[in-house]
């Protein structure tokens, strides 16, 4: 007897949930909210797939941080290590990005141009109280990486990073006192098997630095591939 996953489960429930008329309804009449839970509870219900994606942020002066890449694989719905270019826990998990939106988000539309028969694209806006308590999150998680890396033996060296470092986090935490976050996503969805094919985040940042004003930009590009194992044809 073939066994059933309570994650592959879940999405039977989901479409027979839908008001059933016919294929074509079943195509077109989507809103956007119900394409975005769909597109992740089939990705919940594959069993492997792999994901990689780059990150570029941009300063108001128009400076590039060194781009960084990142990739990631699902085995039996279990999420292996992200294998990325640096340590930086600011790398966006898509998985975890879609879970969170799926679950809350402050506005979602279908922005596809024309109508295709192979795929769908939503417009995702991410709420101000979320996007700053998830990269607050992450900002202190990136200050706790550093603390770790702290010198373990004592001495003017240990003295002199533990005061560089105080100095740090006091300007962390005036600039997440005034940071604002705007973020949206791009979705493309796969309209025949459900899955998302693409993600893309932006994120505008503005903050505080030494009293002055800053702003920031950052761009994710995220493709998703070889759903359980087999090649897939990619997004551009």
């Amino acid at each position: 007897m073939e066994r059933w996953s309570v994650s592959v489960l879940l999405f039977a429930v989901a479409l027979l949930a839908l008001p059933l008329t016919g294929c074509s309804g079943l195509n077109k009449d989507r809103s956007p909210e119900e394409w975005l839970s769909l597109s992740y509870a089939g990705l919940t219900g594959v069993d492997q797939y792999m994901y990689t994606g780059s990150l570029r942020i941009f300063a108001e002066n128009g400076i590039e941080f060194v781009p960084q890449t990142f990739e990631g694989k699902v085995i039996d719905h279990k999420q292996l290590n992200i294998q990325t270019s640096s340590e930086d826990p600011l790398l966006m998990n898509p998985v975890k990005a879609l879970e969170r939106l799926s679950r809350a988000n402050s506005g979602a539309k279908v922005v596809t141009k024309e109508q295709t028969r192979g795929s769908v694209t939503l417009l995702i806006t991410e709420s101000g109280e979320a996007s700053h308590a998830e990269w607050s999150a992450l900002l202190n998680q990136r200050m706790e990486q550093l603390a770790d890396k702290g010198p373990l033996e004592e001495g003017k060296y240990k003295e002199e990073w533990n005061k560089e470092f105080a100095a740090s986090k006091e300007q962390l935490d005036e600039m997440l006192r005034s940071l604002t976050a705007e973020t949206t996503y791009e979705l493309v969805i796969d309209r025949n098997r459900l899955l998302p094919l693409k993600l893309e985040e932006h994120t505008l940042f503005n903050y505080s630095y030494k009293d002055q004003p800053r702003s920031e930009n950052r761009h994710t590009s995220v493709r998703f591939q070889s759903f359980d194992g087999a090649a897939s044809k990619a997004v551009q």
